[in-house]
């Protein structure tokens, strides 16, 4: 497959679960496979079905992190490199100000759209009809909750103003938010120990760099 790509840009994606933390070897694996864009997301499941991630789980879960990085850092030194999506980090350009403070922009810079042709804020949305924001043949529908999105960024969430991470994740994913808290403005708790956790990693890969 890699071959195949002929140099085109592309991630092996997969999701890891509670019922294997040990996700750093899957990451290895892939890696010795030849695949050397890797992308191993945490599953973000509905609470107690059995593969969400649970705050017992964050100490295994942020161990395995900091394992991978050092292994990560050591095959780089020893010529295996290859990329983990998510300890990407780049210090000197980045995302610009709006997508630090506003995140993906879902319900304000684009929708996604069914096969019916209902407009939603984002694909995770959809069938909660509540978000439906109009359809390709009407138009919006004049939904309120379209104001709703505008108005949410890191400056809007409480939970956001005291963590040192809130610019690299712009305050996490809204429909997590509305998934575990039934608020867009309410941060995915776990989402957010994790996310401090990949950027710490991170920060000290790139430290490891430009020794």
């Amino acid at each position: 497959m890699v071959e195949e790509r002929a140099g085109k840009d592309y991630y092996v994606r997969g999701t890891f679960t509670r019922n294997n933390l040990d996700f750093g070897a899957d990451v290895l694996h892939l890696a010795e496979l030849g695949f050397d864009q890797i992308s191993i997301e945490p599953v973000v499941a509905a609470k107690d079905s059995g593969f969400d991630i649970r705050k017992e789980d964050l100490k295994t879960v942020c161990d395995e992190y900091e394992r991978l990085a050092k292994e990560y850092v050591n095959r780089r030194k020893n010529g295996k490199w290859f990329n983990f999506f998510h300890f990407m980090i780049d210090l000197e350009g980045g995302p610009c100000i709006a997508k630090r403070l506003r995140g993906c922009g879902s319900g304000t810079e684009y929708l996604a759209v069914t096969p019916e042709g209902e407009l939603y804020p984002c694909h995770q949305f959809v069938g909660h009809k509540e978000f439906m924001m109009g359809n390709v043949f009407d138009g919006l529908n004049g939904n309120p909750i379209r104001e709703s999105f505008r108005e949410v960024n890191v400056y809007t969430k409480s939970q956001c103003n005291s963590c040192w991470a809130k610019f690299y994740c712009s305050g996490g994913c809204a429909a997590n938010a509305w998934q575990f808290n039934k608020d867009i403005k309410i941060p995915y708790e776990i989402g957010c120990e994790l996310e401090k956790k990949r950027v710490e990693c991170a920060l000290w890969i790139k430290a490891q760099e430009i020794k």
